[in-house]
């Protein structure tokens, strides 16, 4: 009578159909026929002989992004620089730099990591098991990592763009921004999380910070420093400036070479003596409030040509004589403008409910003090308080009413004369009113880099489940080396003539699909394997094939 039976080759498990037959009076199976692997005969029985499985997976992001890792060097940097210990069969570097990935191409905790690698082709190129990839595997390897090597490994990375020509340092772009965390406020292991002025309104929240500086070209992150949350931009800037001056000096840049364009937010005399007594270009914005003589400056004086409307003066500022550069922008005008109108409207309508509560009988009665104190809180704002005047009348003992007025000279003033005017000062005497105007231009690319990291879908430094100093350095260091990444894979892009925002190159290469397609033939044997890229646009394929194709 046949029976089945199964038998373990190597680590590969198979079925038999075996007979029972007496051999010298002794029981012994006899193999009647080979079922092959329990899947090959599922798919025997249930479709016959031919039968195909077909894996498709995203394809395109992962395979540049890691490609451009390789182009880079960042696997090698990544492995000789970490802890080589294994973990669930990567080392340390190999699992930073997935994390950076999955920060780049589609953000999410450590623990999404795995089902959105299930998803990718990413498994296959870098040849790990998805599933062992949980948050545990990332906390482990980020615990070997000190403050120490990451200074070492951006150094390094910033070396090979050095190498590679990406590095222009005749300008580089300075700026900071802030971080908003979920972190308990009892948490005391956490020194850099403080609360401050958050830019994004959430001041209820601790929050940390990050200052990076950039290069003109494709926004590649060449220095970056994460700080406490409650510090300000004007007492960080020297301790940063010395940092960068050290950086610098290790790449073998001279600082006479760079110019440091920077914000009015780190303006201070201090920092100004620092930039003087190190020696370092600069190009800075100054604050209009506190130089109206440069702001009244005749139109006369102005230089119009095709592009620009501007000025170039000299003025003390800062215990100096510098080079001032006012120049004039409409686009700038015209959005000051409809913002002082909203303001305006705003003001408005909160002293016409305060007005129509004053008049109200059933309301209590009101000191005068307490009514001026209100009116100047719905007046606080910049230039509001001289924009519109309010006069507070008692019409009986605790009853006031209010009347308002616009004042029509400021308002002119500012509309036709204030608004629209940036001045910028440097120590590049030497260059021309285009090139300082040119050299502040660049420093909006620096706020585009913070973008990156505040946008949910792709380089987003949030979400962060981390509550130790350790671990949110780590953390970031992994965002900006994604960010890193990005902006390479930008750059060839933008180099074959494509347009397009890295985000929406990312969300295009990700539809690029890799399908798996096996074949089973038979019962015996291995399953031959196919594998190819799923049909797509030509556009598509084309810039897909051309990103490919071109080596840094």
């Amino acid at each position: 009578m046949a029976t089945i039976r199964k038998t373990k080759v190597g680590k590969y498990t198979y079925w038999q159909i075996v007979e029972s037959r007496r051999v010298n009076g002794k029981p012994r199976p006899f193999v009647l026929a080979h079922l092959g692997t329990a899947e090959q005969l599922l798919y025997k029985l249930k479709e016959g002989p031919l039968k195909k499985k077909v894996r498709s997976a995203s394809h395109g992001a992962v395979h540049l992004f890691y490609k451009t890792a390789e182009e880079m060097d960042l696997v090698n940097i990544f492995r000789k620089s970490f802890a080589q210990q294994k973990r669930d069969g990567l080392e340390t570097g190999q699992s930073l730099l997935l994390a950076a990935l999955h920060r780049a191409i589609c953000p999410g905790s450590k623990r999404a990591f795995a089902s959105w690698a299930k998803q990718t082709t990413l498994p296959q190129l870098v040849k790990f098991d998805p599933k062992k990839l949980d948050s545990q595997h990332f906390w482990d390897q980020m615990d070997t990592v000190s403050e120490e090597v990451l200074d070492k490994v951006e150094r390094e990375i910033t070396l090979k763009l050095k190498e590679k020509g990406f590095l222009s340092p005749r300008l580089l772009f300075y700026d900071l921004t802030n971080f908003f965390t979920y972190i308990d406020s009892a948490n005391g292991k956490a020194e850099l999380v403080r609360r401050g002025h958050n830019k994004q309104k959430r001041n209820d929240l601790k929050q940390f910070g990050l200052i990076q500086v950039v290069t003109r070209d494709f926004l590649l992150p060449v220095f970056s420093s994460v700080y406490a949350g409650n510090k300000t931009y004007k007492e960080l800037f020297i301790p940063q400036l010395t940092k960068l001056r050290k950086e610098l000096a290790e790449l073998s840049i001279s600082v006479e070479e760079i110019t440091l364009v920077f914000d009015k937010g780190s303006n201070t005399k201090d920092n100004f003596a620092a930039l003087d007594e190190e020696e370092i270009p600069f190009v800075a914005s100054l604050s209009a409030a506190y130089h109206e003589d440069l702001i009244n400056i005749p139109d006369s004086s102005y230089t119009k040509t095709e592009e620009l409307v501007y000025c170039r003066t000299r003025k003390k500022i800062w215990g100096k004589e510098r080079t001032v550069v006012l120049y004039i922008s409409e686009k700038l005008c015209q959005g000051q403008i409809r913002g002082l109108k909203q303001t305006l409207a705003k003001k408005y309508e909160q002293l016409s409910a305060l007005k129509t509560a004053l008049l109200n009988p059933r309301v209590r009665k009101k000191e005068r003090s307490a009514v001026e104190k209100k009116v100047q809180e719905i007046l606080k704002g910049e230039r509001v308080p001289e924009l519109v005047k309010v006069t507070i009348l008692e019409k009986e003992k605790g009853r006031f009413d209010l009347s308002w007025e616009l004042n029509n000279e400021f308002y002119q003033w500012l509309t036709k004369t204030y608004y629209g005017k940036k001045i910028l000062v440097t120590c590049r005497d030497e260059w021309s009113s285009e090139d300082i105007i040119a050299a502040y231009h660049g420093q909006s690319n620096v706020e585009r880099v913070f973008k990156h990291f505040k946008n949910p879908y792709h380089n987003t430094v949030r979400p962060l489940f981390h509550w130790t100093d350790q671990k949110i350095k780590v953390h970031t260091f992994i965002c900006v080396a994604g960010l890193l990444l990005s902006q390479l894979v930008w750059k060839k892009a933008k180099e074959l003539g494509y347009t397009s925002s890295i985000e929406t190159i990312i969300d295009e290469l990700s539809k690029v699909r890799q399908t798996e397609i096996v074949t089973i033939t038979g019962l015996e044997g291995k399953a031959p394997k196919e594998i190819q890229l799923e049909d797509m646009e030509p556009e598509l394929e084309k810039m897909y094939t051309d990103m490919v194709n071109l080596t840094f």
